[in-house]
């Protein structure tokens, strides 16, 4: 039972929690406070200097998480609007240099302590968060306090991350996702600061200095402004008490009352078209109207039409405009309502720009239909269970909790807001959906912003039996599938995964897309169930379905309630055994997965990853596109998908794991029942499948990119999962040359020299051997320079110059970060089964830590000896290719 009441109370004198030794701490306040207790496990204490520090007890697993926000975000920034000052700021602050620390000793604790760290600004807030194994959350406390109270700003520090900013707005650019972001913003608002993009203009942000840096932190950085939050496996009165001695020197100031302005009413309708010529695929179109902010009392009613609107296939846009006109390639539909002015209700698509005119008629048609016409309360209370099961999902773990609260309280006042977002969700009515429609969707304040390559032709639910979690039991059926299962009763959540071995490895270059095709129309009808009954299933209780392809495997995913676990398992088995692949939905899906294969193009890192995939292998099948290329998929025949899935989906191939609140016994009658009649077939024969020899000498190939900037791999002949010896060394590896907190490896050094965006390392095991490789985003005249220093230091990791400390080091951070990831049943499921599939067994993974720590200098010098000192593959798309020299180096 919850109790809310306010207490004022002396502080007494509560042991700490870890602390970073050596620290001199002062001594804790021992004035007043207020503390406001909502339940056992949690207090919201509004402390002695001004600072909030919300404290919750979370024991699912042995994690904490720490946030801290501070109310200082783009539209705050004044005389600097339009700079990202407080972008450019986060950068600074999150691992930077202190009074205390050097930025290199902030990464080396990090590290030490296994943080998974980072640090974002939006228009009104930026966070600094940290989620660490609970027993370093003294540790992660003692950082933050460290960044936030004592900062230093070096200055080289501040000319490096000022370039850092050139080079990601420079990237943002040639991104239609940032344009149309951007843009669109700029077209709502023309008063309101909320028109600045909170990365900034390019122009304003290169007249920023050092000085102005160290006033915005005296000004905006102060305890009045700021909120902590603090969710994990601790006592929670240990925890405020280390908060209040961490935080000691974190001295009141008075913050400064920034007034914004108010945004005027839109006198008619505002239209924008962006031509972009680099932009790749479909274009993309918002379509908006002004709405309200976050507290209004319309927020609940208009959320849910947006839902109904457009919020998952069983939406009305996306039935009409997708699976019946064929208009567009994806739609969606959602309410912006921003805590510091009115928002915008916002229709996306993404769409063929002969479409345009016609997508924008259907929109408004089904607007004007909304209007008219009352929405059944079929699909009222389908939104409505969506939003409640979206909000159970994203609240599993210790970091989605402190996130929840912390965006609550910074936004509202009230830590639990999203939990009564939810309650009040549900008291909507069918009557009320009308009213938003008539109030709000209104043509004469119409939004419109399209972005083209081209010019245009004219209440949470919580758990009710207490059940212990089981350990994973393995049933095998006559057909040789394999059944993983697993109660954990945690959350009130069923995760289903089938996973079948093929994708790529059995495709070939005249069926190349095949397996995707087919798991993808699998779900789009059965002997029983059309695909808008299936979506429909699935939508009206919240629960998700996904099917799809990859290197090794093709999947079959679902997650609903648990009390709908029985009927969405006959309708999972029905598209598993009996789908009917309609010629009529192969007919639409073609085109979409062709638009998806074209999208690719618009992403720097998928871009770069297909085409050294295409060059590093020559017969092995991982040198495809699980997607498959527009020509083989819009060839692919309905005789020819239904011959592939039956020769594929076969029982000796393939492992269920279900893992959830589940009854065991039940759900594993319900399975034998349902999956019995899986065809056994015969196992793959992975012996018949190429595998390339290495390569004897160095190879590079250049492609030309009709955009600015360029990315660069340096690849190198991998492993399988199954080679055991070499896999867990060579992950060491990989967290040592490849991780973002290594300051003399890839990231640390590129990015010191402010040479690139982004670079790292990574290990891309297989049934077949993968490849281990280095990556590096940049601008085209810094890239023969980063593809150098790269080919410099994969050199120094062949020879074997690594420390005792960065090994340990890496170590510890591949144990923590496994820690951190099993707090899912999603991740545990997956990881189960496909260990199981890959001949591990599915325990394989829980001795992870074990494995990893056994793992010291010299296997790690012999791994990168073995794989770095083999010629490598270097692939380089760039916009000038005359700049690189046709010969690699070695």
């Amino acid at each position: 039972m919850r109790i809310s009441c306010t207490l004022l109370i002396f502080l007494l004198s509560i042991p700490l929690l870890a602390q970073q030794p050596g620290k001199d701490v002062k001594t804790p306040w021992t004035a007043q406070e207020v503390r406001y207790i909502n339940q056992p496990t949690e207090i919201v204490a509004r402390l002695e200097n001004g600072m909030v520090a919300i404290v919750k007890e979370h024991k699912t697993a042995p994690v904490a998480a720490v946030r801290l926000y501070v109310k200082a975000g783009s539209i705050y920034e004044q005389e600097h609007l339009g700079a990202g000052l407080s972008h450019l700021f986060e950068h600074l602050l999150a691992g930077g240099a202190t009074e205390t620390r050097s930025e290199a000793e902030s990464l080396k604790v990090l590290q030490q302590i296994g943080a998974q760290w980072n640090a974002y600004t939006t228009k009104d807030h930026t966070c600094y968060h940290l989620t660490v194994p609970a027993p370093q959350v003294g540790i992660a406390l003692n950082l933050l306090a460290d960044w936030i109270t004592r900062p230093s700003f070096p200055e080289d520090a501040f000319q490096r991350e000022w370039g850092v900013v050139q080079r990601e707005l420079e990237m943002y650019s040639a991104n239609p996702d940032m344009q149309l972001h951007t843009l669109f913003d700029e077209l709502r608002y023309k008063v309101h600061p909320a028109r600045f993009p909170v990365i900034g203009h390019q122009a304003i942000l290169q007249k920023l200095t050092r000085p102005q840096i160290l006033e915005y932190y005296q000004r905006t950085y102060v305890p009045d402004n700021t909120v902590l939050v603090t969710v994990g496996d601790f006592n929670i009165e240990g925890m405020l008490q280390a908060i209040k001695k961490e935080f000691a020197d974190f001295t009141r100031r008075s913050p400064v009352n920034v007034v914004l302005p108010q945004e005027p009413e839109l006198a008619g309708p505002r239209e924008l078209i962006h031509v972009l010529p680099s932009m790749q695929g479909p274009a993309k179109m918002n379509l908006g109207f002004p709405s309200i902010d976050l507290q209004h009392e319309d927020l609940y009613a208009l959320d849910t039409l947006a839902g109904i609107l457009g919020t998952g296939q069983s939406s009305r846009l996306y039935r009409a405009l997708r699976d019946q006109q064929q208009l567009v390639v994806d739609i969606t539909a959602y309410n912006d309502t921003p805590p510091w002015a009115a928002g915008t209700f916002t229709i996306h698509c993404e769409l063929p720009p002969e479409h345009i005119p016609a997508a924008q008629a259907a929109i408004l048609q089904e607007i004007e239909r909304l209007k008219h016409q009352p929405v059944t309360l079929e699909e009222l209370l389908r939104v409505k269970k969506q939003l409640q099961v979206n909000h159970i999902r994203a609240t599993q773990t210790a970091a989605q909790q402190a996130g929840a609260m912390g965006r609550d309280y910074i936004s509202t006042g009230d830590p639990h807001f999203s939990d009564r977002y939810v309650q009040n969700i549900q008291q909507v009515t069918v009557e009320q959906i009308q009213q938003m429609a008539q109030k709000y969707l209104l043509g004469e304040k119409q939004l419109t912003l399209v972005v083209t390559a081209k010019p245009l032709a004219s209440s949470a639910a919580e758990t009710q039996n207490k059940t212990p979690v089981s350990p994973i039991k393995k049933i095998t059926l006559d057909n040789g599938l394999r059944i993983l299962l697993k109660r954990n009763p945690s959350v009130p959540l069923v995760n289903m995964r089938l996973y079948i071995l093929g994708g790529l490895i059995e495709e070939t270059d005249a069926n190349n897309g095949i397996t995707h095709l087919m798991a993808r129309l699998s779900v789009k009808g059965t002997r029983t169930q059309n695909a808008t009954q299936i979506i429909d299933h699935f939508e009206d209780r919240g629960g998700t379905l996904t099917s799809g392809a990859g290197n090794n495997t093709f999947y079959y995913t679902a997650e609903v309630m648990s009390q709908d676990f029985p009927g969405a398992l006959e309708i999972f088995s029905d598209i598993v055994l009996e789908p009917n692949f309609p010629q009529e939905q192969l007919d639409k899906l073609k085109p979409q997965i062709v638009a998806d294969i074209q999208q690719v193009e618009n992403s720097w890192s998928a871009q770069a990853r297909r085409f050294f995939r295409s060059k590093f292998y020559t017969g092995n099948p991982y040198r495809l596109d699980p997607l498959g290329t527009p020509k083989t998929v819009s060839a692919l025949t309905r005789p020819q998908i239904q011959e592939f899935h039956k020769t594929t989906v076969a029982g000796s191939r393939a492992v269920l794991a279900v893992f959830g609140d589940i009854d065991l016994a039940v759900a594993e009658n319900l399975i034998r029942q349902r999956f019995a009649a899986m065809p056994k077939a015969e196992p793959l024969a992975l012996d018949t499948i190429r595998c390339d020899d290495p390569p004897k000498t160095a190879r590079q190939f250049i492609q030309e990119i009709p955009r600015t900037g360029a990315t660069v791999y340096v690849g190198y002949p991998g492993i399988k999962f199954t080679d055991i010896q070499d896999r867990y060394p060579l992950e060491v590896l990989e967290e040592i040359v490849g991780s973002y907190s290594s300051p003399d490896w890839l990231f640390g050094k590129l990015r010191g020299a402010q040479l690139v965006y982004s670079a790292t390392g990574f290990n891309t095991p297989g049934i077949l051997p993968g490849y281990f490789a280095a990556y590096a985003q940049c601008e085209q005249d810094t890239a023969p320079q980063a593809l150098q220093i790269m080919q410099q230091l994969l050199g120094k990791a062949a020879r074997g110059e690594f420390t005792e400390e960065e090994i340990h080091r890496a170590t510890r951070s591949l144990v923590n970060a496994d820690v951190m990831a099993r707090q899912t049943n999603a991740h545990a499921a997956a990881t189960a089964a496909l260990d199981e599939l890959y001949g591990l067994g599915f325990n394989w993974s829980q001795d992870y830590a074990d494995r990893i720590m056994d793992i010291g200098l010299k296997e790690v010098q012999a791994v990168a000896k073995k794989i770095l000192a083999t010629p490598p593959t270097v692939t380089i798309l760039t916009s000038q290719p005359e700049t690189f020299s046709n010969t690699p180096a070695k």
